[in-house]
């Protein structure tokens, strides 16, 4: 009853991360027509990931940030009427309700993935035990995967009120909700079919294995907000391009694979016609900016900084023309087995290619055509150029990165749905 009353209670402490430092209304108290809560999100992990570089333990700045954030709530709520937080209640009460049932799932049920019981668990003790990236290289044998995701893991763990450990990864359950509620809710439109659409889709894709401490939610569910971010890029909305910045940066630092899925996402923006020279000029920049950056945080630690140890040009060099056929022909097989067996993945294709040939819904879909010859090239060369017997990597990893790829056709599903019931 008490672990019950807590996941209750740790609802509203991570809601603090959603609605804090932007106000949702303008000074004459009208509602932006921005969505803040993402931006407010992003904003944050960014912060917090500032706070998992710096030689402090958690427990010395926790408390001061969480209170912080909660003064900085009261102030604007004694400015504004308290729609400020709640001005989509039945999205929130969606939200709330969501995040409560998964918890449960995750709460009844505690084994841990095998990436996260090696990996991922081990970096995330060394944050709560209020160590840093100094000690970290200490594990030395995996110290080049990005550690974000643990750190969040180990900050919500060490809440003083909580103290257990997956109170650590219902954030990551927080942050998945709210990455579908965003989308699905991002207007005030009250309809049965938003309520509906969340539902089905949360039943669908819904795997405890996604909360077992992998951090492949976590991509998945940027990668939702992100497509939403350059679907309506302008030149005149500062915001996406920000929160796709600060978007980028926290793909680095959670997955190797972050740093496709960065690219990806960049090469999108840089190819947007409605993006200027001196934009896309920026984009390249700061592109360059946040690798060297994260080269030199993993050279400063003395880390590995071979983000993948399965690649090198001797082995790149030594296929074949019959081991070429034998990758590719394999690769062909499990993407369609485990692409057939992801609803989201299967259902965002489909929709892409009806798209390309009959669009009368008027959806712009030229950037998701760029993410799918973005995205399939990747997996492609991810699996002829990875020195691993094929078959053996296919089955362990397949079915992650197709589960992480499709969330970025999330936002075009419900695009095509939502226009299909208007007509």
């Amino acid at each position: 009853m008490l672990e019950i009353f807590k996941i209750i209670l740790i609802f509203p402490v991570f809601f603090l991360f959603l609605i804090f430092p932007i106000n949702s209304y303008n000074k004459k108290n009208i509602l932006i027509d921005c969505d803040i809560y993402p931006l407010n999100l992003l904003i944050n992990l960014n912060v917090l990931f500032i706070f998992s570089l710096l030689p402090i333990a958690i427990e010395k700045y926790q408390i001061f940030l969480l209170l912080l954030y909660l003064g900085g709530l009261l102030f604007k709520i004694s400015k504004n009427n308290f729609n400020y937080i709640f001005y989509n209640k039945s999205a929130i009460l969606i939200f709330f309700i969501s995040f409560l049932i998964i918890s449960f799932s995750v709460a009844s049920n505690l084994k841990f993935g095998w990436d996260a019981k090696f990996f991922y668990y081990i970096k995330t003790l060394f944050f709560f035990e209020g160590l840093n990236l100094d000690k970290i290289k200490n594990f030395s044998d995996y110290n080049w995967h990005p550690h974000f995701g643990s750190y969040l893991w180990a900050f919500f763990w060490k809440m003083p009120f909580v103290n257990i450990e997956y109170f650590g990864r219902l954030f990551y359950v927080f942050i998945f909700c709210f990455s579908l509620v965003s989308i699905i809710f991002s207007n005030n439109k009250k309809n049965y079919f938003k309520i509906i659409f969340f539902l089905v889709t949360l039943i669908l894709i819904y795997n405890y294995e996604r909360f077992s401490g992998l951090q492949d939610v976590l991509i998945f569910s940027l990668l939702i907000i992100s497509s939403k971010l350059l679907y309506e890029i302008s030149h005149k909305n500062l915001y996406n391009f920000f929160g796709l910045f600060l978007v980028t940066n926290l793909l680095l630092w959670i997955k190797s694979e972050g740093l496709v899925f960065t690219g990806i996402l960049l090469t999108i923006l840089a190819l947007n016609n409605k993006v200027t020279l001196q934009k896309k000029i920026f984009v390249m920049i700061y592109a360059i900016v946040i690798i060297l950056f994260k080269k030199v945080v993993y050279i400063y630690f003395d880390f590995d900084t071979v983000a993948q140890p399965h690649y090198n040009l001797d082995f790149i060099f030594s296929l074949n023309f019959m081991d070429l056929l034998n990758r590719i022909g394999n690769i062909i097989i499990y993407i369609s087995y485990y692409g057939l067996t992801n609803v989201l993945f299967f259902l965002g294709i489909l929709t892409l290619f009806f798209l390309n040939f009959k669009n009368i819904e008027k959806i712009n879909i030229k950037m998701f055509n760029y993410y799918f010859l973005l995205n399939l090239s990747f997996i492609f060369c991810a699996y002829i150029f990875r020195e691993m017997e094929i078959v053996y990597a296919l089955r362990t990893t397949m079915e992650r990165i197709v589960f992480i790829s499709s969330g970025y056709y999330f936002y075009l599903i419900f695009l095509f749905i939502d226009k299909k019931i208007k007509y």
